[in-house]
Parts: C-alpha cells; structure tokens; sequence
C-alpha cells in the first residue's frame, strides 16, 4: 500500500476520531473540575507547613525572589522555610542570598556534592515536621496567598498532592517564553484542571505543589531508591513523586487559584533540554500510570491515550510527506492536504482560534512542535537511560 494512501486512509482518520473528541471532553472535565471544587469552610485549617526549596546553579536574583515572595505569605499557621543548596557550583555567589536576613523561621541545608533534586528535598523532609509538605522550585515566585490556597485543598483526608497554577515569570522576554506561557495556561487550566475532577493529576508541577507528609513518609524510600534498569533516578521527580502518592491510594488535585510563576526557557536550546527531560519521564512513567487507571475513570484511560498516540500520528504524516518529497513527489499536495486537516482538527486543543492569540499560538507553537518537539520526543525515547537532574550547567 502507499505511504500516503496509508496517511489518508489510517493516519487521518485516527486523528479525526481522537484529537477533537479529546478536546470536547478535556474541556467538559476541566469545567466540571472547577465547579466541583469544595465549599471554603468556616473552621480555619491551619496545619503546619514545611517549604522546601531545593536549588542548584540558581540565579541569586532569581532564588532572592522567591524567598521574598515566601515572606510575603499570608499564611497563619505554622510555617517553616528548608532552602536546600544541592552542591552548587555558584554557591559563592548564592551565599549571601542564603544569609541574607529573610523574617522567615528559614533554615539553610548545605549539601556536600551533587547528589540531585530527590535527595536535596529528602534533607529537609528528615529534618522538618510539618503536617504538609510545599515544595517550590527556586526560581520560582507564589502569590501572597498561595501557601494559604494551595494547603487548604488538604483539608481533604483522601488528597494526598496538590499542584497549584503555574505561569512564565519572563513571559515577555522572547517570543518563545510567550507561547510557553500560553502552553502552561492550557497545561494547567485544561488538562490538569480534567485530571483533578477526576482526583487524578498525574503530575504535581515541581515549582509549586504540597503534599501531606503522611502520604510522603509512606513512600519516601521508594522515592529515593527509584531504579530504571539498574540505574537510580535522579530526574522525573515530580511525575513519580506524584504517582507514587496516588498508588498508596490517595488523590491528586489542581487547585486554580494558588498561582505562582516560574522561570521558563528563553532560548530553543534550553527548551530542547526542558522537553528532553519531561519527555523521558512521561516515558519511563507511563507503565506505572497505566497501574493507576482502573477504578480512576475512563476519561483518564483516554487522556493517556490521547497524548501518547496524537504526537505519533502527526510525527507519522509528517515522515510520509517527507518520504513523498523524496520518492513519488506526486503524492505530496495529497500528503499537505493531510497535515492542513490534522493542522484544522488540532486548533481546539489550544486557545480560541477566533482570537488573534489563539491564531497566533496555533501558528507558533504548531511550528515548534512540528520542527522541534517531534523531533525531541524521538530523541527522548531513544536516551531513556540519560539521567541528568536539571537544566542549570554553569
């Protein structure tokens, strides 16, 4: 059979049949989600809260900024701030941030070496005592009232994770850090916000989630002693900490009004890195995701799916025009025409196309997606035994 026979009557009609049905129902589920979102009680819930905040190569501006934004908390329990230096090779030059006066009960933990971003967060769980457990990355800022909102989603005793709402710190410095903060708007308040009415985020975002510390002390041990081939984990931390709590049988939620802002790649060659990481994890993780699924709702069944099946069938339609460009040039307009339909079929995954940002997110970000992500995503696949903490080599 030709390729672009294949693309017209296989590729097509899978994306035609996944890719809007997905975004209907992501949709639908992420507005249930918020609707169904608990009544604020009259009882003040006030547990004890460890912040822990682990860092490596930050920028001093940027981790300064983050600790004064913690300082400015509203929070009326108790609260407890761990800044973890996890062998920086920059530590002179993050000292006296570290030293500097904050008004915090802050204590700062000194890692000798580099031993990654799992072990840096386990020193401050074994020292602290809080009730939750907030982790912030350290180039991250939250609201004065995030700790407050993100904390009081664990009123819940079955909620064992929570993620709060994430945007781009630098949105407006590239044209790439605009589109990423767009990405990060659907991320959280679409496909996160579907997971969450279903108890399930598959991923509690590093930059800023809490956990209850029960739920964390429970699985901790695995948590640090993860092995992927014989080889321990040393990224990945978010999504298996966050699975790991779901597979002791707790929930996950998002909660949407507990806002921060995190630092963002401003350059294509650190988004590559970015992605190559998340990818990597989506991958090792997915077997133990699958493990999640029954008894959590269809939805989420299709949810993994959907992602893990929509990028291939684009990547698919795209080797075959290629493959056309190459060996029976004839079949190309036939091939573009397909890609133009998944192209039109994709446009409700993002933002509305009727408004000029949404056109110009379906644009940009498609163009990144197509030139650069597909090709990330392969790459990923193939360096799964890769294990590299973060994205901050001086």
């Amino acid at each position: 059979m030709p390729a672009a026979t294949i693309a017209v009557t296989v590729v097509l009609p899978i994306y035609l049949a996944v890719a809007p049905a997905y975004s209907r129902l992501q949709r639908r589920f992420a507005e249930l989600g918020c609707r169904s979102r608990p009544a604020g009680s009259p009882e003040p819930y006030r547990p004890s809260v460890d912040v822990v905040v682990p860092c490596y190569n930050e920028d001093p501006a940027l981790l300064a900024a983050c600790l004064r934004s913690l300082r400015q908390q509203d929070y009326k329990g108790e609260t407890r701030v761990w800044v973890v230096d996890d062998g920086s090779g920059n530590r002179d030059a993050v000292r006296p941030v570290l030293d500097a006066e904050t008004g915090l009960r802050q204590r700062v933990l000194l890692l000798d070496g580099n031993h990654g971003k799992r072990e840096a967060q386990a020193a401050a769980l074994r020292e602290g005592s809080g009730e939750i457990v907030v982790t912030i990355d350290s180039d991250t800022t939250i609201a004065p009232d995030g700790i407050r909102r993100i904390v009081a989603q664990l009123r819940d005793p079955r909620v064992g994770a929570v993620t709060g709402n994430l945007r781009a710190s630098n949105v407006d410095a590239t044209w790439l850090t605009r589109l990423i903060d767009i990405r990060y708007r659907l991320l959280f308040e679409r496909e996160r916000a579907a997971q969450s009415y279903l108890g399930t985020v598959f991923c509690c975002a590093g930059p800023f989630s809490a956990y209850r510390r029960a739920a964390v002390d429970e699985i901790l041990p695995r948590y640090l002693g993860q092995r992927f081939c014989g080889r321990r984990r040393v990224f990945g931390d978010d999504l298996k900490l966050t699975n790991l709590v779901l597979g002791a049988g707790y929930d996950s939620v998002f909660e949407p009004t507990a806002m921060a802002t995190t630092d963002v790649p401003t350059t294509l060659r650190r988004f590559v890195r970015q992605q190559l990481r998340w990818n990597r994890s989506f991958y090792r993780e997915l077997p133990q995701m699958l493990r999640l699924l029954p008894g959590r709702g269809r939805y989420l069944a299709f949810d993994l799916a959907a992602r893990t099946l929509l990028p291939l069938l684009i990547a698919a339609g795209v080797a075959t025009t290629a493959a056309d460009a190459l060996l029976a040039a004839g079949r190309v307009p036939l091939d573009l025409g397909v890609l133009v339909l998944m192209a039109l079929a994709s446009l409700d995954l993002g933002p509305s196309p009727a408004r000029p940002e949404g056109r110009r997110f379906a644009v940009g970000y498609g163009l990144v997606f197509v030139g650069l992500l597909l090709p990330t995503r392969l790459w990923a696949a193939c360096t799964l035994f890769q294990n590299r903490w973060g994205t901050r080599d001086l």
